[in-house]
């Protein structure tokens, strides 16, 4: 783990600047908090479901100094996007912990996640994944209100302030194949992508038996917002 330093803090406050000004320009408010259940209501109401055991209040262990959400919300008060951010310290590697993490929150909740492998693959870059680690998660735009560039800017803007926030070693966040395969990733501000991390026999509605992991380190966040002040 490398020490505590952002290397250029004001060049990256220029970014979520402009990144904001883009977004309202579109016509939509940021909010940000730090509420979970405040979280959990937001996706109740734009998605008809809770939240993913990563942030559900009542089975992880999250408060204002390693969470918080954003959302999108239109002129008429709708809510047209959110995500969520948490921090974790890990000091194993994200190749141990990560499964046992994703299990260990369903099981809490009484959901079964039952994986074909317990462990990702021997080449899996999460094997040096490890530190001040940062999951990206709840990821939603409204597809009426969805294009290229707000679901850009609203991810990359969420990865900048929790870049701000916690200085992580790395990003990371879970996607179905449909989205990794469509190149949203990428987009969101991810520098790698794997398929396969997770591969379950059995798993909760709404996730892919094979999920892919998508992982942006700090040199790759700083050499985006290096890319983007230019």
């Amino acid at each position: 783990m490398t020490a505590f330093c952002i290397k250029d803090p004001f060049g990256a406050v220029k970014v979520v600047a402009r990144i904001a000004a883009q977004i309202e320009a579109f016509g939509y408010q940021i909010l940000i908090d730090s509420n979970p259940e405040e979280l959990n209501n937001a996706r109740l109401s734009v998605r008809g479901d809770q939240v993913s055991p990563f942030f559900d209040p009542k089975v992880a262990c999250l408060n204002a100094g390693r969470f918080f959400w954003m959302k999108l919300v239109a002129t008429d008060g709708s809510i047209v996007g959110i995500q969520g951010y948490r921090y974790d310290y890990v000091e194993s590697n994200l190749a141990d912990w990560g499964p046992t993490l994703t299990i260990g929150l369903a099981m809490r909740r009484q959901e079964i996640m039952l994986p074909t492998h317990a462990v990702p693959p021997g080449s899996s870059i999460a094997e040096r994944i490890r530190g001040r680690l940062v999951f990206h998660g709840e990821f939603w735009i409204d597809p009426h209100a969805r294009n290229r560039k707000l679901l850009d800017a609203f991810s990359r803007l969420g990865m900048i302030l929790s870049y701000l926030k916690w200085d992580p070693d790395a990003v990371w966040a879970l996607s179905s194949n449909r989205m990794a395969t469509h190149g949203h990733p990428n987009r969101m501000g991810y520098t790698y992508m794997e398929r396969g991390f997770l591969r379950w026999q059995w798993a909760s509605d709404g996730i892919d038996l094979v999920e892919w992991l998508n992982v942006s380190e700090r040199h790759s966040i700083e050499q985006m917002l290096n890319e983007m002040s230019g």
